[in-house]
């Protein structure tokens, strides 16, 4: 199957047979025991692969993850030319200061002020603060601290074009793997964010190991990453938005996000839960696909890099997810979109 429109710039076939890797082990407790909960298959993009893949629980910590998930040869395949946040670094290309302006920027402008609220009773935010966002994008989160902070941030990120447009914006950026960062000698920083990555990576202690390094004694990390432990997660089970299939390699809940930060040396400070409409979107845009024609299930719930398209229909689906989810924290304490805060050791 091949996608199709008027400018045919991200057309390309569904592929079948995508290189796989294993994953014996449990990625974040190493833990051989597992069990299987279903079978998952890609929704949101008709231009990756129609492969299917086992979503497993880990026993002894709880984690989620595939296996065999993707092998890495495979990333240009799983993130497609389509990919919304490829889609936004494309357009904030064109002009940097039209983007700011946008509903997307906006939203997720008042979305990073109310998730870096915590961070705030345990960190004294000042434009002397050094910090690092760790997949950066074309800079939303570098702008946003900027904006309520006055700090100028450092970001890094996989796409060069990301960092391109990020050093546009006059912010420092690096096109490089996290494992591969190196920072001038001596330098540490206080604080590190990361939205919605960690679950990307094949193994998110290596990560969480990586942060650890970077920072000064007592900074402090958060990670921002989907919660497995939530009812909407219960009910949609295989049609979750958050699984996010197959670019989500593993999945946690807060045990299992707190016995990996501490395996990586890190106190944990706090725990805090937000709303994410968009895994409202993902999961019925999944249910929808098993009865009614893709193109329905596109202007109902767009699940492709559409959904990042500024109007009306987006205003109000997301505001009304949005209220959904800030109903759920109120009544169980807890939502879909979980932020892990820790510290390093003062030594």
């Amino acid at each position: 199957m091949t996608v199709r429109d008027d400018r045919g710039w991200y057309a390309r076939p569904m592929l079948h047979g995508i290189s796989k890797q294993a994953v014996p082990l449990c990625p974040l407790c190493d833990s051989p025991r597992k069990r299987s909960l279903y079978e998952v298959q890609e929704h949101e993009y008709d231009n990756t692969t129609d492969d299917r893949f086992n979503m497993v629980e880990c026993l002894e910590c709880g984690a989620r993850f595939l296996d065999p998930r993707p092998a890495d040869s495979e990333l240009k395949t799983i993130y497609p030319p389509n990919y919304y946040s490829n889609v936004l670094e494309a357009s904030s290309a064109v002009d940097v200061e039209e983007a700011k302006s946008g509903v997307f920027h906006r939203l997720g402008l008042w979305m990073f002020k109310r998730r870096i609220r915590p961070i705030e009773k345990h960190l004294q935010l000042t434009p002397q603060t050094r910090w690092l966002d760790i997949g950066c994008g074309f800079g939303l989160a570098l702008e946003s601290m900027y904006q309520v902070h006055g700090i100028r941030g450092v970001g890094v990120d996989m796409s060069e074009r990301a960092v391109s447009i990020c050093r546009e914006r006059g912010f420092e950026a690096h096109a490089v793997k996290i494992e591969d960062f190196t920072p001038p000698p001596g330098m540490k920083f206080h604080f590190i964010h990361s939205s919605h990555l960690i679950e990307h990576v094949g193994s998110p202690l290596s990560y969480l190991k990586k942060v650890y390094d970077l920072l000064e004694p007592g900074g402090l990390t958060v990670f921002i990453t989907p919660n497995t432990q939530t009812w909407e997660a219960r009910l949609f089970k295989r049609h979750w938005g958050g699984l996010h299939v197959p670019r989500h390699w593993v999945l946690f809940n807060s045990a299992s996000a707190l016995r990996a930060a501490r395996r990586a040396g890190f106190e944990h400070v706090e725990t805090s839960f937000s709303t994410n409409s968009q895994f409202w979107i993902w999961s019925f845009h999944s249910v929808l696909c098993r009865f009614l024609p893709r193109n329905v299930c596109d202007s109902l719930f767009p699940s492709d890099h559409r959904f990042v398209k500024s109007s009306p229909w987006l205003v109000l689906r997301g505001g009304f997810f949005t209220a959904v989810d800030m109903a759920t924290v109120l009544c169980t304490g807890r939502s879909s979109n979980m932020a892990v805060i820790l510290r390093k050791p003062r030594v």
